[in-house]
């Protein structure tokens, strides 16, 4: 974590040295207006899905994720990884801590792989909104040649990427200050 946040404070230094130089001091106080901006429309979004993830670590017991999405869940659950990405709503403020949340609790790495891949190609809450500006025939075409691909990389995940998972589980753990877990 604090890696990200120096790397994060390095670039943002950098391009305001940048901006400085291009455009006068008042560029940092526009992009300090137009970031606060920002930070207050996405808090809310942030902080209920920060507290959804916590709930789901809280409240849906290791053994429960374990039996249904975990090592032992199969096929199943990759298609209940699916079905959970095209379901959750929202960007990836929402959906990385839930499948963090989903992976610290014991779900397998392909489980949450095809989780995080159908979000982005199965979202049910953007599809009206790709119909409205790409039209039915070519998000019904989208959707149907990009279906198959969050069930097969999770499978690959599962097969190649199995004995990894908890190498990840820990180094989401340092990234969210967690520290290691027995």
């Amino acid at each position: 974590m604090k890696n990200t946040v120096l790397a994060m404070c390095g670039i943002t230094i950098f391009l305001a040295v940048v901006g400085v130089v291009r455009q006068g001091p008042a560029i940092i106080i526009q992009a300090l207006m137009v970031g606060g901006k920002m930070l207050i429309e996405v808090m809310p979004l942030l902080i209920a899905a920060f507290i959804l993830a916590g709930m789901v670590q809280v409240l849906v017991s290791r053994e429960t994720i374990r039996k249904w999405l975990g090592k032992d869940s199969g096929m199943k659950g990759i298609m209940l990884g699916g079905i959970a990405g095209a379901l959750v709503p929202g960007g990836p403020y929402i959906f990385y801590p839930i499948a963090a949340s989903f992976l610290l609790s014991g779900a397998e790495i392909g489980t949450v792989v095809t989780f995080v891949v159908a979000k982005n190609l199965w979202s049910l809450s953007r599809l009206p909104m790709e119909v409205a500006l790409l039209g039915p025939e070519l998000t019904f075409i989208r959707f149907i040649v990009t279906f198959i691909f969050p069930i097969i990389i999770g499978v690959i995940a599962n097969t190649f990427f199995r004995g990894y998972v908890d190498k990840v589980r820990d180094q989401i753990r340092h990234i969210q200050g967690a520290g290691e877990e027995t």
